[in-house]
């Protein structure tokens, strides 16, 4: 039994910590992980494995939530905020966040490349902290399911022929589609995210229709008329 603890620990911290970037590793390979404890180790329990897996995210995506809402916008000023959510990218994510909202929460789950930055901004903008958490409960039962039951099959499959090589091989396999899983999502986010004009963050400050001129040159005699009454010049 003391050993089932352990396995069910690691698996949580494991989650827990890659959830919040420390270190900065897809959640996918804490899942796989998972999976292979539970296929490796008759008294692993999967249910409880499953729950690990899930209760990791969950707490890791509730700190940054938590994290976002306490600082708001000026967390995003930090230069170690910057280093792992550049400007461009924000106004980029708070683009799509903005339109979606809460279908955004479901697919920034499998979207490594920006999930930590969507969960920070879901806090900032005080985004309803129900529809966060139901959003994160849909990914732990369907998203690290699906992840969770192909690792322990394809494990177990492994682990029946007891091949050392094979074993190896499957790892060196996934790791490799998890490194290109990650690259094709990227390649995606940069071609296809809308450039966001203004921060929503940060509020409007104003905008100019296309074809029309940034400086209205026929309204300056009426702006200049008002500034002199407001002085007391005129």
């Amino acid at each position: 039994m003391s050993d089932a603890l352990y396995w069910y620990a690691s698996i949580f911290l494991w989650l827990f910590l890659t959830g919040v970037g420390l270190p900065p590793a897809p959640e996918e390979a804490g899942i796989l992980y998972a999976a292979s404890v539970n296929a490796l180790h008759s008294e692993v329990w999967w249910p409880f494995a499953w729950a690990a897996c899930g209760l990791g995210i969950l707490a890791a995506d509730c700190v940054l939530y938590g994290v976002g809402w306490k600082w708001g916008p000026r967390l995003f000023e930090y230069r170690w905020v910057q280093k792992v959510l550049s400007g461009e990218r924000r106004q980029r994510i708070e683009g799509h966040f903005a339109q979606h909202g809460m279908k955004l929460l479901i697919l920034a789950r499998f979207l490594p490349p920006v999930r930590t930055g969507v969960f920070l901004i879901a806090g900032a903008t005080r985004y309803s902290f129900v529809k966060f958490l139901i959003a994160d409960l849909v990914y732990a039962v369907v998203g690290v399911g699906a992840f969770f039951f192909f690792g322990a099959w394809l494990l177990t499959l492994i682990h029946r022929y007891q091949s050392t090589a094979l074993t190896i091989g499957a790892i060196a396999v996934m790791c490799y589609g998890l490194y290109m899983y990650y690259r094709l999502l990227r390649r995606r986010e940069l071609r296809n995210g809308p450039q966001a004009p203004v921060s929503i963050l940060q509020g409007p400050e104003g905008s100019v229709p296309a074809g029309e001129p940034a400086k209205n040159t026929a309204a300056a005699s009426a702006a200049q008329h008002e500034a002199n009454v407001a002085l007391g010049k005129s």
